[in-house]
């Protein structure tokens, strides 16, 4: 007979800094933490269906104890369901899933599942009251090996254990403040799925290094080097989700999840701009991060205006991610000019002393890095997840948020959609910051469509999507060329070759303005949003 119930572990995880470590550790020694040694085997199949699925699957040794531990999607990023079973043994019982909505698939893959990776940790760990209940404070020290690699540990875990989450944020922004930690998202198995899917090695090496690192006294400090190859993958830049609404998905629930993907974006290539893990990234993948966190911002605040006051936004983060968005901005544009423009000024004949080399545009990577790390930027990351975990549970109970998206999306979407094409037909004759300004209502309409999809009429879309592209396309490269105006007219001005490149940028701008009129004139004339039709219950059974 199964015995499994339900238990949603919601947990908030950081990665520690190597120079607060320390203090850290002395501080939970100081509260005195309970000290424990936890190895762990994780299991999937070589093609990693579990974690497709969004499941974790493992057996840890905890003391004398082995605990045989399933981890499944949870409401929201700090969420999971997770199911425990004593064993005798390190050996894997997967009838205790019969009668489970999962038996199906754990009886299809139980003869394919391998030790894909393991984790060796230290962990100190001490239960803490907060306001309404208690919240249990676990910091890991160790490592993650799969194959010849390894990746290390050092995260600090607050899980609530009972009480409201509202009180488990309030601690862990006592503990960020104090300790300057890094909001993370990725759970030791997300890290661990990704290392085993490098495929170097196999289980024998795993063990090895395991050995290894234990006749170390598992220092996570000694782990081998990631090679540069392995750190592009592992820390690859965070992109946009491919959502699809339901088409009758509810207001409350479409609004989640299309900010928590935006969340998602955010923070996870935040997490990477600041340094987690230890990694040493690429100045390549650095100026990718930085678009992406604000490609991110500039989603989420769409989706705030898309979904107007179903959204609830604090008006107070909203000022702090638009803040944040303009520093990043600033980065960006010399990036801009560095990684694209420069190349066509060059091919366009301007003479090499101003080559990529020798413009003085400065790496800025350590201040970025400086930047995401700070406290300050952490907590208004923070102060996001706070704002869509408390979001979400008070979901189920709110009447007004529970009435279909559709109609109010499609609405929200044509407004803006007209206001694109009353003016259009202007758009040569107006100045640069008006032509800016369409640029970014083109770009909120895209987002706003994409957002939608699912939920609208997809013969009516495609048109729609296909013009949205091409305009936000040809205003992007006409901005660039803008942007890398101002810098040639301003600080780029004392360069040799400034004239050259003022001549060459004015005679395309005049190029790229008329591409954009005619990208939006197409787009005038691709039809309106329309709301997917919704399938009768008969029909559904059908």
């Amino acid at each position: 007979m199964n015995t499994t119930s339900d238990m949603l572990e919601r947990e908030i995880k950081f990665h520690v800094p190597p120079r607060r470590r320390a203090g850290l550790k002395a501080r939970l020694r100081k509260l005195n933490a309970d000290s424990i040694d936890l190895h762990a085997r994780y299991y999937d199949t070589a093609t990693q269906r579990l974690a497709q699925a969004g499941i974790a699957l493992r057996l840890r040794r905890e003391g004398d104890n082995w605990i045989q531990t399933i981890k499944l999607p949870g409401p929201d990023e700090l969420s999971r369901i997770e199911w425990n079973h004593p064993r005798p043994e390190a050996v894997l019982d997967l009838s205790v899933y019969d009668g489970t909505h999962i038996e199906g698939l754990m009886a299809e893959l139980g003869n394919r599942l391998i030790c894909r990776y393991i984790t060796h940790v230290t962990r100190l760990k001490k239960e803490v009251p907060t306001a309404s209940g208690i919240a249990e404070l676990a910091y890991d020290e160790g490592a993650i090996l799969a194959g010849g690699l390894a990746l290390p540990i050092h995260e600090l875990e607050l899980e609530g254990v009972s009480g409201e989450a509202a009180d488990l944020f309030k601690l862990s922004r006592e503990w960020l403040h104090d300790h300057e930690l890094i909001l993370e998202l990725r759970s030791k198995a997300a890290r661990g799925d990704a290392l085993a899917s490098l495929e170097v090695g196999s289980l024998g090496d795993t063990q090895a290094t395991a050995l290894k690192l234990a006749s170390q006294g598992g220092k996570p400090a000694r782990l081998p080097a990631l090679a540069a190859e392995h750190v592009l993958r592992l820390a690859a830049p965070a992109r946009a989700g491919q959502l699809t609404l339901a088409p009758d998905a509810s207001l409350g629930a479409a609004y989640l999840e299309c900010a928590n993907d935006c969340a998602s974006q955010i923070i996870r290539n935040s997490s990477f701009l600041a340094g987690v893990d230890g990694m040493k990234t690429s100045h390549e993948q650095r100026i990718e991060y930085v678009h992406q966190i604000r490609v991110g911002i500039r989603r989420l605040r769409t989706c705030w205006q898309l979904f107007g006051k179903a959204a609830e936004c604090p008006d107070d983060l909203l000022e702090n991610l638009k803040h944040h968005f303009q520093i990043f901005g600033q980065a960006r544009d010399l990036d801009v000019i560095q990684t694209e423009l420069l190349p066509r000024l060059i091919h366009a004949g301007m003479p090499p002393n101003t080559a990529p080399d020798t413009l003085e545009i400065s790496d800025t990577s350590s201040a970025r890095a400086g930047l995401t790390a700070a406290p300050e930027y952490q907590q208004v990351l923070l102060d996001l997840l706070e704002h869509l975990v408390l979001y979400g549970d008070k979901l189920p109970n709110d009447r007004a948020l529970n009435k279909r998206a559709a109609p109010q999306l499609c609405k929200r979407l044509n407004i803006w959609l007209s206001d694109i094409k009353s003016k259009a037909s202007a758009f040569l004759e107006a100045d640069w910051d008006e032509r800016h300004m369409m640029r970014k209502r083109v770009k909120r309409l895209r987002y706003g469509m994409e957002f939608s999809q699912g939920a609208l009429d997809p013969a009516r879309l495609t048109p729609l999507r296909n013009a949205l592209m091409s305009a936000q396309k040809a205003l992007g490269q006409l901005n660039d060329l803008y942007v890398a105006a101002e810098y040639y007219r301003g600080a780029g001005a004392r360069h040799t070759s400034a004239m050259f490149a003022l001549g060459w940028l004015a005679a395309t701008q005049g190029h790229e303005a008329q591409a954009s009129q005619m990208a939006l004139q197409r787009l005038s004339k691709s039809g309106r949003f329309s709301p997917a039709a919704v399938k009768t219950r008969k029909q559904k059974r059908g």
